[in-house]
């Protein structure tokens, strides 16, 4: 069973270089990532040789690769077929063999074999003597083993609830703490490491409580038997051991009860129906209230909101604590605009073939600018209360909480230069969207990926470029009497952005009305 499967998913990967072009990319990508995967970690944990303490910076490492091996396989739940045990259930298979076999199978590939030789970088940074370096290569097998395993067992527990609307829902959400962390880790690490502030020290206060999990326990039993203690060094692997054979014993039993548990996660729900809010005003109030409920109910939506959030936090997290913290309250307000925008610039593909509906209303200049200002409307009562929450939070944290007065300007101002462009955008750049397998949010369909680049880079560089007006007047009344800069500052931004909104879709609305037929054809053809 083992040698089928393996087989198997070898005949996978090389089927992928004879499927479409962009399967092949995909898979030379991914296949040149785990490449440098392998070599930087081998170089990284190498060149621990001779630190202070690099047991405690490679417990972190260990402990990084398998908090990856936990919470990728649940963002890429459906590029294995091996991960969901629905399609094998119904293969005379016994239990045993074939977690052995999907065992086998989930050690077969590029990023499997990258873990290997990334890690086995410790036989030169850690590991000293004969058995240093045999404990060593046994401690990367186990480790590696324990990840597979630890990931093996969450997948297929979590098999029913991924295969849902609802674990759609959840991988897409996990997007946010990732994100979120990957973006404070590029701002905070490296001005930590350039202060000086990310010390052994700074390992040893974590590696407390690294020490007692199973790669710490693999770290740990490396540098015990460099050091003579083999004693020591067996226990820990012994302890490693012991927790991969739970493991695999609990992932047996969730596999033995997911092959013979009636799947449940296409079953329909009921359906509760109310009457549109602001229906009554016209196209403008219905466009507003669907942009409203969307914005509510679809996962994409509330992950893009949350993203723009993390993005104006973590343009701030390295200088808000500085003197210089009034460019990262400017930075970060001008940001959440830019982002805004690149989420919001292809609003026909967003929607999909229900623009049809929209559409066959949509008859002229008149109604295509109701359509922009609805939508604007609903993008707009989000928005500005949640960069005016987390500028808010932004000032206190720096110290100067009633600077978040002269803040809310610029707030206001990217906003309107964000939903202003999104509709020009959505109207002149219009392109298909395409949810692909694996991935929790849709992107460009093939062959329109120069329109989603213009689109992100037009919105990005054109909300910070379209707010410096407004910028300098911030800059320049620095040393006005807040009584008069406030009021003036907060009517320039408002106005100024509610101008550029308003602007903006009536642009929008008139390349659009020209081109209804081809914006349809677009929306039609994406596969959300």
């Amino acid at each position: 069973m083992a040698r089928l499967l393996v087989q198997l998913k070898l005949r996978l990967l090389t089927n992928a270089l004879r499927a479409s072009r962009l399967a092949k990319i995909s898979f030379i990508i991914s296949t040149t990532f785990a490449v440098l995967v392998a070599v930087g970690t081998f170089i990284i944990l190498a060149l621990l040789r001779g630190s202070v303490a690099p047991v405690t910076q490679t417990a972190a490492v260990f402990t990084v690769f398998a908090f990856g091996w936990l919470i990728l396989p649940l963002l890429t739940f459906g590029l294995d077929g091996t991960l969901d045990p629905a399609t094998l259930a119904l293969y005379p298979l016994r239990t045993r063999s074939l977690a052995v076999g999907l065992l086998a199978a989930s050690a077969t590939g590029a990023w499997p074999l990258a873990n290997v030789v990334g890690l086995l970088g410790v036989t030169v940074g850690l590991a000293h003597g004969a058995l240093g370096l045999l404990v060593a290569v046994v401690a990367v097998v186990l480790e590696v083993l324990f990840c597979i395993t630890l990931a093996r067992f969450v997948t297929t527990g979590m098999a029913g609830l991924l295969r849902s609307r609802r674990g759609k829902d959840f991988a897409a959400f996990l997007v946010i703490p990732i994100f979120a962390l990957y973006e404070t880790f590029t701002q905070l690490v490296p001005r930590l490491a350039a202060e000086g502030k990310i010390t052994t020290t700074t390992f040893e206060g974590i590696d407390k409580w690294l020490r007692w999990l199973p790669p710490g326990l693999a770290a740990h039993a490396i540098q015990d038997a460099s050091a003579g203690h083999a004693g020591a060094a067996l226990l820990r692997l012994g302890l490693l051991a012991a927790v991969i054979v739970v493991l695999g014993v609990l992932w047996i039993r969730s596999l033995g009860r997911a092959l013979v548990t009636v799947d449940t996660s296409t079953q329909s729900s009921a359906v509760r129906g109310r009457s549109l809010p602001f229906a009554r005003s016209g196209i403008g109030g219905t466009v507003a209230a669907r942009y409203l409920i969307y914005q509510r109910r679809e996962p994409g939506s509330i992950v893009r909101w949350c993203i723009i959030g993390v993005v104006m936090l973590a343009a701030s997290v390295s200088t808000i604590r500085t003197p210089n913290y009034h460019v990262a309250l400017i930075l970060s307000a001008i940001l959440a605009g830019g982002m805004l925008s690149l989420f919001q610039a292809n609003a026909f593909g967003l929607t999909g073939p229900a623009f049809g509906l929209e559409a066959s209303e949509l008859t002229g200049v008149r109604a295509m600018r109701a359509y922009f200002t609805g939508r604007n409307v609903a993008l707009a009562l989000i928005a500005v209360p949640l960069t005016a929450v987390v500028s808010f939070g932004l000032a206190a944290f720096a110290g100067h909480p009633a600077n978040w007065l002269w803040v809310l300007p610029l707030d206001l101002c990217s906003i309107g230069v964000g939903l202003g462009l999104s509709s020009l955008y959505s109207a002149a750049l219009a392109y298909p969207m395409q949810r692909r397998i694996g991935s929790p949010l849709p992107n460009a369909a093939d062959g329109y990926s120069g329109k989603s680049i213009v689109g992100s880079l037009g919105s990005l560089f054109g909300v910070v470029l379209v707010s410096v007006p407004l910028i300098l007047a911030v800059v320049r009344t620095e040393s006005a009497p807040g009584a008069v800069r406030i009021p003036l500052l907060l009517l320039g931004g408002a106005g100024y952005g509610l101008v550029l909104a308003w602007a903006g879709a009536r642009w929008a609305a008139a390349v659009a009305a020209g081109k209804l037929p081809e914006l349809y054809q677009l929306a039609a053809q994406s596969k959300l």
